[in-house]
């Protein structure tokens, strides 16, 4: 089976209305399966004290228009969460008319970050039953720490999303990192960051797919807002993991599964 992805590399904008109307926009006018946006997409990321005005719960309208425009796509956008009194760096899953949501479980809180100053970690590992398959989710820091998406692919993931708020500094590290989950997991692995300044940060891009083994399909420009579409062939995991059994290797009493 393929699966046609839609990275759309955005700039950092304030404005929850303008984000909306952009992702509606894309979904409606690009045809992709899956329709993927960055960390914290519907506020912007340094928003600091306006989160508590800013924060959402899952029921909130916003997602059930969304829901109605997807159909039989999946999107995925990061926004920040409101549940009880709490807040967490979430992204939205919305596919066959729902939304489910994924936390952030590694929060930054160090140099230019300060996420632990309004966000609770979050405690589950997703992974989502969808029409194209599992696949599992996560945000930004998390994929510095490789159990997660170690564990997303024990659980059956074939495709693994990371949305991201990255800046320049980063930058290094991460072009690092993404191969290797893929590689080590022999999963599809989807990178979508912000592109451009907001306040302090500028956010390098580089928004990318690649393959169970390491193959780079699809990389978008540094700093520049852009959409691309890519398809992958998730035929190529079998292959991948005939090739190298690094799953099957896998010894699973370490991580309690």
């Amino acid at each position: 089976m393929c699966m046609r992805i839609l990275l759309a590399q955005t700039k950092p904008s304030y404005d929850a209305e303008k984000n909306i109307e952009k992702l509606k926009k894309i979904v409606k006018n690009k045809k992709a399966d899956l329709y993927i946006f960055p960390e914290l997409y519907l506020t912007g990321y340094l928003i600091r004290d306006k989160i508590m005005e800013k924060a959402m719960p899952r029921n909130a309208k916003i997602f059930q228009e969304i829901e109605r425009i997807a159909d039989d796509k999946i999107v995925v956008f990061g926004f920040p969460e409101y549940d009880n009194g709490v807040l967490y760096n979430s992204a939205a899953v919305i596919f066959d008319g729902s939304t489910h949501i994924a936390r952030k479980i590694y929060l930054p809180n160090f140099g230019p970050f300060e996420e632990l100053l309004y966000f609770k970690p979050g405690n589950d590992i997703s992974v989502f039953k969808t029409p194209y398959g599992k696949i599992g989710v996560q945000i930004c820091y998390d994929i510095f720490f490789p159990e997660i998406a170690k564990i997303q692919a024990l659980k059956g993931a074939e495709l693994i999303i990371n949305i991201s708020a990255s800046p320049i500094t980063s930058r290094a590290m991460f072009e690092t990192l993404i191969p290797a989950r893929a590689i080590e997991n022999t999963v599809f692995f989807a990178y979508v960051n912000w592109a451009g300044m907001m306040r302090t940060m500028e956010f390098w891009g580089g928004s990318r797919v690649v393959s169970p083994r390491g193959r780079t399909l699809a990389k978008l420009p540094y700093f520049e807002e852009h959409t691309e579409i890519v398809e992958i062939d998730m035929r190529e995991i079998k292959i991948a993991r005939n090739l190298r059994p690094t799953l099957r290797d896998t010894r699973k009493e370490f991580f309690n599964l």
